[in-house]
């Protein structure tokens, strides 16, 4: 077999037309790179801020006690651009807190009692200074009539874009860690290649049939062995219906969240199949007038724009990210 460099075409649908899905991913299994990559960054950190506001600081923060990392399974992990990115998130502030203080460190002593450490985030400071606006120095800036309603127009037709805050990560504890576990049968050398990290050889069939990484961690209080299950770009390249029930509900039993990374609303998951879709807004379960609700704001049939965010799903740069929760917990 000659070399092969990069992705073969940059549509995935020609790659898959003219090789087939199982023989292209042999043929990329350690050149492979998602093409997507900024806006799973984007959707991943979103979503990881969403997760740490609604639950994790009261599980792994300063005042919680007990487990300190987070345990994720990367399924179909590609060349790592889902453990990279919550890799990232979590180091993120760390890097920022500890360039800080090295800057601060070679600044030289204060020149008056007054003076203070940089702050740890960058924003503090803006955020500190006191509006302009009624302080009597200066009055607001004029906008054209014809501009303030440019803005409310494009803001009206982009709604659903505030719907999730900023993807700068939080401040996390120093004992906060995730350990991600990862499995391809395909791109594993690219896997590594990438992250110098470990990637099982494992398919959705073993998956489904009950076959787990050799260095799974340690379940706590009999629960899911994982937190968190990310399969990104991939769960929709299980066309039968019955091997995707197979999987999802084995699946189920194994970890609390499923969170699903795709360029489109593929594939459609039952709640018979061990799994309910979840309201990340408002963190709780969507129910069935959130999912079909039809004009409601937020339901999937009033979601059809590429870039429409809902509380359903975070959307950037046309790549959309769902969540489900577990059945089983």
């Amino acid at each position: 077999m000659s070399a092969v460099h990069g992705n073969l075409s940059h549509a995935m649908r020609d790659n898959y037309n003219e090789h087939g899905v199982d023989e292209y991913y042999r043929k990329v299994a350690a050149t492979y790179r998602n093409p997507f990559f900024p806006g799973i960054k984007k959707v991943i950190w979103t979503f990881m801020n969403r997760w740490w506001e609604a639950e994790g600081r009261s599980m792994y923060g300063s005042q919680a006690t007990g487990e300190s990392t987070l345990r994720v399974l990367d399924m179909a992990a590609g060349s790592g651009e889902a453990t990279l990115c919550l890799l990232e998130w979590a180091q993120s502030t760390r890097n920022f807190t500890s360039n800080s203080s090295a800057q601060s460190s070679v600044s030289g002593p204060p020149t008056s009692q007054s003076s203070q450490a940089v702050p740890p985030d960058p924003l503090a400071a803006l955020r500190a200074v006191q509006s302009p606006v009624g302080s009597g120095s200066s009055r607001p800036a004029f906008i054209p009539p014809n501009a303030r309603r440019a803005a409310q127009s494009h803001s009206s037709n982009r709604k659903g874009k505030h719907v999730f805050g900023p993807m700068d990560p939080p401040q996390l504890p120093d004992d906060f860690g995730i350990d991600v576990i990862a499995t391809d049968p395909y791109t594993s050398p690219a896997y590594t290649e990438r992250t110098s990290r470990p990637c099982h050889s494992l398919s959705f069939t073993d998956l489904a049939n009950g076959l787990l990484p050799d260095d799974i961690p340690q379940s706590k209080d009999a629960g899911p062995i994982w937190d968190l299950i990310v399969c990104s770009f991939a769960l929709h390249l299980v066309t039968s219906p019955s091997e995707l029930f197979a999987l999802l509900y084995e699946l189920s039993g194994k970890a609390q969240w499923l969170v699903i990374i795709a360029p489109h609303k593929k594939p459609e998951i039952k709640e018979t199949w061990g799994w309910s879709r979840y309201d990340i807004a408002s963190w709780s379960a969507a129910g069935e007038a959130k999912l079909y609700g039809g004009s409601r704001k937020g339901s999937i049939a009033n979601a059809d724009d590429d870039e429409e965010v809902t509380e359903l799903e975070i959307v950037r740069d046309k790549v959309k990210l769902r969540l489900y929760r577990s059945n089983a917990f």
